[in-house]
């Protein structure tokens, strides 16, 4: 094809990497170090990159932090989809527990959560960030308080109080999450197990509906 005055358009270079690749790198890079503590000439280097690749694809260093948060949160899309469209309520939220659960076992992966990590760290200094992670927050919780409504339903748990308890769940995941990210496997572990016990508690206390 060519343009108006005949002369051939020119096209633009192709990328001459693995855009995914490099993005898994940078979510690895920037989950393991933080924002603050990595610089763009190591994060060129993590993805094995030019930093004019790097600009050239992300724009800048908060577009790397964007775009590793956009992949870390479409990895954990399954896992919170599955309480999203939770039928059976509580043991979908036991189901959610033992998938996190793999995740902070798994020696592949940097401690905690990404999304809280960052949240902990830039949330308040860049509007975007803590915009992203509010947002993700959310969305958690509302998928807790999804399975915890079949709940009510089923009589599990006492009707009216789902809200409730989708915010205290979210709030100890999220400390779990914390001490994960502090080195104490431990305490997350030995939390993950708390909110699984209290589950079962809840399933075992009969509600208002039942009295």
């Amino acid at each position: 094809m060519s343009t108006p005055s005949g002369s051939p358009r020119k096209r633009g270079r192709p990328r001459e990497f693995d855009l995914d690749a490099a993005t898994a790198a940078l979510e690895h890079a920037l989950w393991s170090r933080g924002f603050r503590a990595t610089n763009v000439e190591e994060l060129a280097a993590d993805a094995g990159l030019s930093l004019s690749s790097l600009y050239s694809a992300f724009g800048s260093k908060q577009g790397v932090l964007d775009a590793a948060l956009a992949r870390y949160e479409s990895d954990m899309n399954g896992f919170i989809a599955g309480l999203e469209t939770a039928q059976r309520g509580l043991p979908d939220i036991a189901r959610f527990l033992r998938q996190v659960g793999a995740v902070l076992d798994d020696d592949t992966f940097p401690g905690g959560c990404f999304m809280v990590n960052t949240m902990v760290e830039v949330g308040d200094g860049i509007p975007e960030v803590r915009d992203r992670v509010l947002a993700y927050r959310r969305r958690i919780e509302q998928a807790l308080h999804t399975a915890l409504v079949w709940a009510e339903e089923a009589g599990d748990i006492e009707a009216g109080s789902a809200r409730d308890r989708a915010r205290l769940l979210q709030a100890a995941l999220f400390g779990a999450f914390a001490a994960s990210r502090a080195g104490d496997t431990t305490a997350a572990a030995h939390a993950l197990r708390a909110i699984t016990r209290e589950l079962r508690r809840w399933s075992s206390v009969p509600s208002r509906q039942q009295r």
